[in-house]
C-alpha cells in the first residue's frame, strides 16, 4: 500500500499586483473626466505607436491641468507605495525602512470604440499603475474588451514546452499565460514597471478614461 507523502508546496517568483479603491473617486472622478475629455478635445494626442486612441504627454504636465483632484488622488497612491516597498540590505542603516514616494511621470489615456494599448513595460520604474475614472462599457462579460491584460515575465515557456499538461495547483494554472483584469471605475492597480501589460481592443461607445503613472522614491541623503 503506497503511502501519503507530505508536499510541502511553495509557489515561488511571485509577482505582485495591487488592486484597491480610491477613497472618495466619485468626487474625484467627477472633476477628473471633465478635465480630461476638455483636454481630448482641445490638444492633439501624443504620439505613441503603443496607443489606439489618445493620450496627453508622459511627463507631469498633467499635474498642471487636472487640477487638485489629480494630486489628492494620489495620496492614498504613495500611501499604498510606501506601504509595500521597503529598503534592501544595500543602503546602510537603512535596511528594512520604507522610502517615500513621488509621481515621476503622469498621462490621460482615452479609448474610443476600437482604442487599444499595445503590449509594452514601463522601463526604469519601480512601481507604476493605473486609475481608471471611467471605465466606459466595460464589464466582466468581455462583450466590448478594454480589459488590462499582464502578461506572465516567464514567457510562454512552460506552454511552449508541453502544451498538454499544467500544474495540479490552481494558484499555478496561470503559467505561461496572460491574466486579463476587468476594471472598475475608481480602482487603481499598481504593477512593477518592468511587467508587460496591455489593453483589449475596447468597442463600447462610452469613452474608456484611465490615467497611467509611474512613481518613484524620494531617496535623501
Amino acid at each position: 500500500m503506497a503511502k501519503e507523502v507530505e508536499i510541502n508546496v511553495q509557489p515561488i517568483f511571485s509577482t505582485p499586483l495591487l488592486a484597491f479603491m480610491v477613497p472618495d473617486h466619485a468626487t474625484i472622478n467627477q472633476t477628473l473626466r471633465r478635465a480630461v475629455l476638455d483636454h481630448e478635445a482641445s490638444t492633439p494626442a501624443t504620439p505613441d505607436y503603443e496607443v489606439v486612441g489618445w493620450s496627453s504627454p508622459h511627463d507631469l504636465s498633467m499635474l498642471d491641468w487636472a487640477g487638485a483632484e489629480l494630486k489628492r488622488l494620489f495620496d492614498p497612491v504613495v500611501q499604498v507605495a510606501t506601504q509595500v516597498t521597503e529598503y534592501s540590505d544595500r543602503v546602510p542603516g537603512q535596511a528594512g525602512n520604507r522610502p517615500e514616494w513621488q509621481v515621476a511621470e503622469v498621462w490621460a489615456n482615452v479609448q474610443r470604440k476600437g482604442g487599444s494599448n499595445a503590449a509594452h513595460p514601463h522601463p526604469g520604474s519601480f512601481w507604476s499603475g493605473v486609475y481608471y475614472v471611467d471605465v466606459g462599457e466595460i464589464s466582466d462579460d468581455g462583450k466590448h474588451g478594454g480589459a488590462l491584460q499582464l502578461f506572465d515575465p516567464r514567457g510562454c515557456l512552460p506552454r511552449m514546452l508541453a502544451p498538454y499538461l499544467r500544474y495540479a495547483m490552481p494558484e499555478l494554472h496561470d503559467a505561461g499565460k496572460n491574466i486579463s483584469l476587468t476594471p472598475t471605475t475608481g480602482q487603481c492597480v499598481l504593477f512593477p514597471g518592468w511587467l508587460y501589460h496591455a489593453v483589449g481592443v475596447y468597442t463600447g461607445d462610452k469613452p474608456r478614461i484611465s490615467v497611467a503613472f509611474n512613481l518613484e522614491p524620494i531617496l535623501r541623503k
